[in-house]
């Protein structure tokens, strides 16, 4: 899958641009504050519907507008060549939003997402193993939803259980509105939630060592999944050990909704081993890992937004990345100031120039 055809209005400092970018490496030259990196959080915008550096649409929309457009024609990795889906989304100002998909309103933005499976490289994605375990629980659920549909249904019923917990500990009448049979429903779609996760990372496993091999030979690493519970009960024991806890706060304090996973370099915390600069080559390897598992699963490439690709990289491990990226046969847009030294990285594979300049995009 490739974006053929890209239109982005009232977005950021981009007043209104139409790019037709190429199915290979697509570099993004700028100075700083031009735009560059608002052209990657459009792409991102279709494939999440949110952005990835702002909840507040007022700070995406321009200031004389009263909404942003974006839109694309995606062609799949097909022999059928004229095969194409339109897809698109108007958000207003207030954060209304309407969706469309051939030409056909849409409710949800899990319709676009589907066909455009994101991977987003940044100086800042070292907070997927740094940070809470927010980011990590949505890395394991992209997969969940992208991969295998069944397993995100299965989220979202754990979702809508635990919102109807959590609604009922707050009334403080759990037991008379049938708070036992809420409890069981929610264990068993929370054991299948946890039963996904699990399987999904080791399939991740099996392959992230032949990416962070290319940055990090030195060390060998490994995913371990921590469910959100004393793995030594089931989560119905848990859920039932914790409930005056529950009670007490109003909320539910165990299940896959206190999930994540740790990244383990030669069985030891990633974070205590690695520097900066080796974080962001294992994050980019994580990108990488779950784009790879992804093709295999789907048949289809991932899109992969880098932006600022030299930050905190020396020149070797910028040249390993780009090898990585041409190799994963995906599409990209990679963002950078300096377009001469990208350029000589990708010299093997078909690469399109864009230059942009006060939000204004063209072809170089």
């Amino acid at each position: 899958m490739h974006i053929h055809q890209l239109v982005i209005e009232h977005f950021r400092n981009i007043e209104r641009a139409e790019l037709t970018p190429c199915p290979g490496i697509n570099v993004i030259c700028g100075e700083n504050g031009s735009g560059k990196t608002s052209l990657l959080e459009a792409i991102y915008s279709l494939g999440f519907g949110r952005s990835f550096r702002t909840h507040q649409v007022r700070q995406i929309v321009q200031d004389e507008a009263e909404n942003y457009t974006l839109f694309a024609r995606i062609q799949p990795s097909t022999e059928d060549n004229d095969l194409q889906y339109r897809v698109g989304f108007r958000r207003q100002r207030n954060g209304d939003t309407e969706i469309r998909l051939n030409g056909e309103t849409e409710k949800r933005f899990s319709a676009l997402a589907r066909l455009i499976p994101v991977q987003l490289i940044t100086p800042e994605g070292v907070e997927l193993v740094t940070d809470g375990p927010r980011l990590r629980r949505q890395y394991m659920d992209w997969g969940l939803f992208h991969v295998e549909h069944s397993h995100y249904s299965d989220w979202l019923t754990f979702s809508r259980l635990l919102k109807q917990r959590n609604s009922l500990l707050k009334q403080k009448d759990f037991d008379q509105q049938g708070g036992a049979f809420w409890d069981q429903q929610l264990a068993e779609a929370g054991e299948r939630v946890t039963k996904a996760r699990a399987e999904y990372l080791d399939g991740l496993n099996t392959r992230l060592n032949q990416y962070c091999h290319q940055f990090l030979p030195q060390y060998h690493f490994e995913f371990r999944l921590m469910p959100g519970w004393n793995e030594t009960q089931s989560l119905a024991e848990a859920l039932a050990d914790k409930l005056e806890l529950d009670k007490r706060q109003g909320y539910t304090s165990v299940g896959p909704n206190k999930a994540e996973w740790q990244i383990r370099a030669d069985g030891v915390d990633a974070r205590e081993r690695l520097s900066r600069g080796q974080l962001k080559l294992l994050v980019a390897a994580l990108r990488l890992v779950q784009g790879a598992d992804y093709q295999e699963r789907r048949g289809q490439p991932c899109v992969f937004l880098v932006d600022d690709l030299p930050a905190e990289l020396d020149q070797a491990n910028q040249k390993r990345l780009c090898d990585a990226l041409v190799a994963s046969g995906s599409q990209v847009f990679v963002t950078t100031i300096d377009k001469q030294k990208l350029e000589d990285y990708f010299t093997n594979a078909e690469t399109r120039l864009f230059h942009v300049e006060h939000g204004t995009i063209k072809v170089d």
